[in-house]
């Protein structure tokens, strides 16, 4: 069970640098509160845009949402996998913002944001939330077109709540603990597994779903219970592995010269 830290828990010096560095470089302008809004918001628009597009919806027209579901479940799984933990250079800020960060400043045994601001630490940008839904359109159209408009619509819709659904849920599993959505075992059971993704001996090839672990079921990346030990030689190939991706980026954009200095290390 992935449990908060207690005081005699020390947070690692560098992992704690690098958590003020990244909240230090917060735009004065940003707010979490702004930032949520803004992403539920997305859902908000385009599911009543779906409302009020469809017409004499069938029964069998409604398959179209388990579908797309099981669909978007089993991206979100490969986007995880192969994109958010394997440095590409054509979507390396994906990989940047995912695991020399977010990994770096949460760990399984404090997975908690500490503050508001720290949404930023969490949550995809609004902007990237519209542009995730807003890909959905043309395959949208296309289904309304060889199928029927209402098919078109339920899958935008399906959408549109699946990302914001991604969303929230892993806000969920970053508040605290003792939280209350945590008195429901659905919602506690959810979050265990997405805290075995943030132990280090597991982030690189278990537990790559954050809403629905359809996917780690099927393709064989369920954390195993207790967590693997770690062999000396994959944590080494691991570590450089690592090392490797933080030294492309920080010749690849305009890291500041503080954050530099932090990247230099990847803390166990």
């Amino acid at each position: 069970m992935a449990q908060e830290p207690s005081s005699s828990q020390v947070p690692h010096p560098v992992r704690k640098e690098f958590r003020d560095v990244m909240l230090a470089a917060v735009p004065k302008w940003y707010s979490p509160w702004g930032h949520l809004a803004g992403s539920v918001g997305v859902g908000v628009v385009y599911l009543f845009l779906g409302i009020w597009g469809l017409r004499r919806l069938a029964p069998l027209e409604l398959l179209t949402v388990p579908i797309v579901f099981v669909i978007l479940n089993l991206a979100e799984w490969f986007i995880h996998k192969n994109i958010m933990h394997r440095r590409r250079r054509v979507l390396a800020v994906l990989y940047d913002r995912h695991t020399p960060e977010h990994h770096r400043v949460f760990r399984a045994d404090s997975m908690a944001i500490r503050s508001a601001l720290e949404l930023r630490l969490v949550l995809i940008p609004a902007a990237g939330v519209l542009g995730i839904v807003t890909l959905s359109v043309p395959a949208a159209l296309l289904a309304g077109w060889l199928l029927v408009p209402n098919v078109g619509w339920l899958l935008l819709m399906t959408t549109a709540v699946y990302v914001v659904g991604y969303e929230l849920s892993h806000l969920l599993y970053h508040f605290p603990e003792h939280s209350a959505p945590y008195r429901s075992r659905v919602l506690h059971t959810l979050r265990e597994h997405h805290a075995r993704h943030h132990d280090p001996r597991c982030m690189q090839k278990y537990n790559f779903n954050v809403t629905i672990p359809l996917g780690d079921l099927l393709f064989g990346t369920m954390a195993p219970h207790p967590p693997p030990l770690v062999n000396a030689h994959s944590e080494h190939g691991a570590r450089r592995s690592v090392h490797r991706d933080i030294r492309e980026r920080k010749s690849s954009d305009n890291w500041s010269s503080r954050t530099r200095r932090n990247a230099r290390s990847f803390p166990p």
